[in-house]
């Protein structure tokens, strides 16, 4: 054989191996890519969105919550609701299901790198900070129950909610419940110092 004739078989040799490395570089890549992607969670998606994001959440009781997105916490997310104007704080446990926008889809899939203050800030910090100021709220638990009056309490795992109607004080407090945590979906209040944290 003829030095040109070499010459182009290990040309095409050399061309076909390049072809074969960039489709495993590539293979490579898309598995890294889905293998990140797999190791978000719905709070990391959530808090990758911009903070005017409007998006539809039902939580575990079924109801819908139109939200402008304000705030995340470690296991919460806040928003301006849509259809009152007031706020809406969700536990993210208690969210089944979110509609984003399809042009913020991409962007809640590059996991957003949280505040380190308030990636630790749980939902009893919330509701602390709610007792605290006594704002006037209604809890929503994850069987449909609801609770209107003003937080006055939030302990480890409970809180205590003198029960009144909306827009009385709180002195025309009838009784008090204390509410599991974990049982609520959301807390609705007027208060916005939750997304100004």
């Amino acid at each position: 054989m003829s030095d040109a004739r070499w010459d182009s078989l290990f040309e095409d040799l050399e061309n076909q191996f390049a072809s074969e490395r960039e489709l495993e570089a590539g293979a490579l890549a898309g598995e890294a890519e889905r293998t990140r992607i797999a190791a978000l969670s719905l709070r990391d998606r959530l808090s990758a969105l911009t903070p005017a994001t409007r998006v539809v959440i039902r939580d575990a009781a079924g109801e819908s919550h139109r939200l402008i997105l304000r705030a995340a916490g470690s296991d919460w997310i806040a928003g301006v609701d849509e259809d009152s104007a007031g706020i809406v704080v969700l536990r993210v446990d208690a969210i089944d299901e979110v509609r984003i926008p399809p042009a913020e889809r991409a962007v809640s899939l590059t996991g957003h790198t949280p505040d380190p203050l308030r990636s630790r800030m749980g939902i009893g910090f919330v509701l602390r900070l709610l007792a605290r100021r006594r704002a006037a709220s209604t809890l929503g638990t994850v069987r449909g129950g609801r609770y209107t009056g003003t937080l006055s309490n939030a302990a480890g795992d409970h809180v205590d909610i003198a029960l009144h109607d909306a827009g009385s004080a709180v002195n025309a407090s009838r009784e008090e419940a204390t509410v599991a945590i974990r049982a609520i979906a959301w807390i609705r209040t007027t208060d916005r110092s939750v997304i100004e944290l």
